[in-house]
């Protein structure tokens, strides 16, 4: 695959993400503050994750060195790990599942 493409597909992963965080927030606005106390600190953190990795893939990007695997590599690691917070914290604003 070349540099370019998978920028491509990452920066579209990255895009889905921010949908989704948007929709988190909007669905934590309707909580009470309790509830609110307990999942804005995790979205906040998710935010920071999806821009630290939006970053590293504009960086990829804008760099385009020959050898880009150990790059590669690490955004493959970081995205795995932000996809399954993203989804976690997404199933934890189901209803019944926050506060509780």
């Amino acid at each position: 695959m070349e540099v370019k493409d998978y920028c491509k597909a990452m920066l579209a992963e990255v895009t889905a993400w921010k949908v989704k965080l948007e929709a988190m927030k909007k669905v934590a606005e309707t909580y009470g503050s309790a509830q609110k106390e307990k999942i804005l600190p995790l979205i906040g953190q998710l935010d920071q994750e999806v821009t630290t990795a939006q970053l590293r893939v504009d960086q990829l990007e804008n760099e385009c060195p020959s050898d880009w695997s150990p790059m590669k590599n690490e955004l493959d690691d970081l995205f795995g790990t932000i996809g399954s917070s993203v989804d976690r914290a997404w199933k934890e604003l189901e209803p019944g599942n926050v506060g509780g």
